[in-house]
C-alpha cells in the first residue's frame, strides 16, 4: 500500500468515527426529547484500487446522516391516534353523566322508585300527614334530579363547544408552522445533499402529530420530504400552503358560541382575496327522487339525510360528535320525560272527580307567567298527529331525532320548545293541607300505577346513556392497546436505546484511536526516513 493511500485511509477512519461519534451523542441527547427519531451516519466507499496490482488502498467517506424511519408504520401510528384521542375525549367528556347515573345517590330511578312508593303509602293511608309531606319532598327530589342530568348535559354541550373552539384555533396555529417546515425542507433539498435535515424531518412529524390529535385527517408524505395533511380529502396543508378554520364570516379565531354549521374551512386563493369558504358540519337534509319529489316512508314521514361532518376523529370530531348528537338526543329525552310527568302526574283525580292540586309543572320563560302544568302545548306534544290517541314515548323521541327514517320536522320543533326545557322543570305543589284536598286513595293509587309506564322511558334514558358510554369505553380499550402495540413497534425502530448507543460509542472510539495510531505511525516512519538521509 502507498503512503499516500494509507493516510487516505487513515483519514477517513478519523472522519468516520467523528461522524459516528457526533451522531451518537444527537441520539443520547435526543433521547428525552419528544418526537426524536434516531439517527446514523451514512458511510460510502471514496476511492478503491482499480487493479490488484496498484494497491492504492480503501478509503470511505460520510455522506450525510438519515433517520430510522418507517413512512408505513408512522402512517398507522398517526391514523390510530387519531381514533384513540377520539374516543378517549368522549369517555372523559361524559363522566359526569354516567357517575350521575350510576350513584344511588343522585340516580333519577331512585328518586322515581321513592316517588311512587310515597303514593302507594299515601293509598293505604288518605290522611296520613307524614305519608302526604313524604309525597312532596319526593317529588321535590325527582325534579331536582331531572335538573340536575339537563344542567349536566347542557355543562357537557358548553365545555364541548368552548373545547372545540380552542382544538381548531390550536390547529390554525400549526397549519402555517407546517407550511413553513415544508418550505424549509423544499430550500434545503439542494444539490450534493442526499438527506434533508433530520431536524427539520422531526419538527414536521411533530406537528402533524399534533394536527391529528387535535382534528384527525390524513397525512401524505411527499417524495421530496414535506407533508400534506387534510380532512375528509379537504387539504389544510399543501406543501407550503397552508389553510385555516374559520367563522361563517371566513374570521378567526373561532369563537365558542358560534354554532356548528357556521363553522368554516377558509381555503386560501391564489390571489388571497376570495377565500372559499368550506361547511364543517352539514345539517341534515331531506331526501328527493330525481324529479324533486320529497322521498316518504311507509308511515308518509319524510326521510332525512343525516347531517355530515368533514371532523370525524380527533378531540374535533369528538366535541362535534358531542354537540350535534349526543348532547340533544339524550336532552330531548330527559325533556320528554319531564313533559310526561308533568302531564301524567297532574291528570289525577279523585273518587269524586276532582282534580288534584298540580304537583310537577315547568317554570314559565315569561316574566311573571304561569308555571306550565297542563294545556294545549302538552297535549300537542303527546299527539303529533292531531288525532285522540297519544303517541308512545319511543315514538316521539324517534320522531325527533334527526338521524332517524321516522323523524319530523313538528315534533322536533314542539319538543325543542324552551317551554319544555328540562332546566326548567319544577315542583309546584306545597306542603300546605290544600294541596292534598282530593288526593284521596283514588288519586293516589292511580299516581302509584305510573310506576309501569315510566319504566320504559326511564330504562329507555339510563340504558341508551350506559349502553353508549359502554361502548366508548370499550372502543377506548381496544384503541389504547393497538395504540401502545403500534407505540412500540414504531419505537424499536425509531427509538434510542441507551445501551445501543453506548457500544457504538465504544466502537468509534476504537476506530478513532485506531485511526489515529496509523496517522501517527505513518509520522514516525517520515521522521525516521528523514533522520536517515539527513544524517
Amino acid at each position: 500500500m502507498r503512503s499516500a493511500a494509507l493516510f487516505d485511509s487513515a483519514m477517513a477512519g478519523l472522519q468516520s468515527a467523528q461522524a459516528g461519534m457526533m451522531v451518537t451523542s444527537q441520539n443520547v441527547t435526543g433521547s428525552s426529547v419528544e418526537g426524536y427519531v434516531r439517527r446514523t451516519s451514512n458511510p460510502r466507499i471514496n476511492g478503491m484500487s482499480p487493479t490488484s496490482i496498484d494497491l492504492s488502498g480503501t478509503s470511505f467517506a460520510v455522506e450525510g446522516f438519515s433517520r430510522y424511519f418507517d413512512s408505513l408504520l408512522q402512517g398507522q401510528v398517526l391514523s390510530q391516534q387519531s381514533k384513540t384521542t377520539y374516543t378517549q375525549t368522549l369517555v372523559q367528556a361524559v363522566t359526569p353523566l354516567d357517575a350521575m347515573l350510576t350513584d344511588p345517590a343522585t340516580s333519577l330511578a331512585a328518586a322515581l322508585g321513592n316517588f311512587f312508593n310515597a303514593a302507594g303509602s299515601i293509598a293505604n293511608e288518605p290522611n296520613n300527614f307524614a305519608y302526604q309531606q313524604s309525597l312532596i319532598g319526593t317529588a321535590r327530589q325527582v325534579a331536582d334530579r331531572i335538573r340536575g342530568m339537563a344542567e349536566v348535559l347542557g355543562q357537557i354541550s358548553n365545555n364541548a363547544s368552548r373545547a372545540l373552539a380552542d382544538v381548531m384555533n390550536q390547529a390554525n396555529t400549526l397549519t402555517p408552522q407546517l407550511a413553513s417546515v415544508n418550505a424549509k425542507i423544499r430550500a434545503a433539498a439542494t444539490p450534493g445533499l442526499a438527506y434533508p435535515s433530520a431536524d427539520l424531518l422531526d419538527e414536521r412529524d411533530r406537528i402533524v402529530a399534533k394536527l391529528q390529535d387535535l382534528v384527525g385527517g390524513t397525512t401524505n408524505i411527499n417524495e421530496d420530504g414535506t407533508a400534506s395533511y387534510s380532512v375528509s380529502g379537504q387539504h389544510l396543508v399543501d406543501r407550503e400552503t397552508a389553510n385555516s378554520f374559520a367563522n361563517d364570516t371566513g374570521t378567526s379565531p373561532i369563537r365558542n358560541n358560534i354554532p356548528l354549521t357556521g363553522l368554516r374551512i377558509k381555503v386560501a386563493s391564489q390571489d388571497s382575496r376570495n377565500p372559499v369558504l368550506i361547511p364543517i358540519v352539514m345539517n341534515a337534509i331531506q331526501q328527493r327522487a330525481s324529479n324533486g319529489t320529497p322521498l316518504l316512508d311507509a308511515n308518509g314521514n319524510s326521510l332525512m339525510l343525516p347531517g355530515q361532518s368533514v371532523l370525524q376523529d380527533g378531540k374535533a370530531g369528538a366535541y362535534i360528535h358531542l354537540i350535534q348528537t349526543f348532547v340533544p338526543t339524550v336532552q330531548k329525552s330527559i325533556d320528554l320525560l319531564a313533559a310526561q310527568l308533568v302531564r301524567q302526574v297532574n291528570k289525577a283525580v279523585s273518587s269524586t272527580g276532582g282534580a288534584i292540586a298540580p304537583i310537577f309543572g315547568f317554570k314559565s320563560t315569561a316574566a311573571g307567567g304561569l308555571p306550565i302544568t297542563s294545556g294545549a302545548l302538552l297535549d300537542g306534544l303527546f299527539r303529533p298527529s292531531g288525532t285522540g290517541t297519544d303517541s308512545t314515548y319511543a315514538e316521539i323521541v324517534e320522531a325527533a331525532n334527526p338521524q332517524s327514517s321516522h323523524y319530523k320536522t313538528s315534533v322536533d320543533t314542539n319538543l325543542s320548545r324552551p317551554d319544555f326545557d328540562a332546566r326548567l322543570f319544577t315542583v309546584v305543589g306545597t306542603f300546605d293541607t290544600s294541596q292534598f284536598i282530593n288526593l284521596d286513595s283514588t288519586a293516589s293509587a292511580y299516581l302509584e300505577g305510573l310506576r309501569e309506564p315510566f319504566s320504559s322511558p326511564l330504562t329507555f334514558i339510563t340504558s341508551s346513556i350506559a349502553t353508549t358510554v359502554a361502548t366508548w369505553k370499550n372502543d377506548n380499550k381496544a384503541n389504547e392497546a393497538l395504540q401502545k402495540t403500534l407505540n412500540d413497534q414504531k419505537s424499536s425502530i425509531t427509538g434510542v436505546n441507551l445501551d445501543e448507543e453506548a457500544a457504538n460509542l465504544v466502537k468509534y472510539q476504537q476506530l478513532y484511536n485506531a485511526s489515529s495510531k496509523l496517522i501517527q505511525t505513518g509520522r514516525q516512519m517520515f521522521d525516521t526516513l528523514l533522520g536517515m538521509l539527513s544524517s
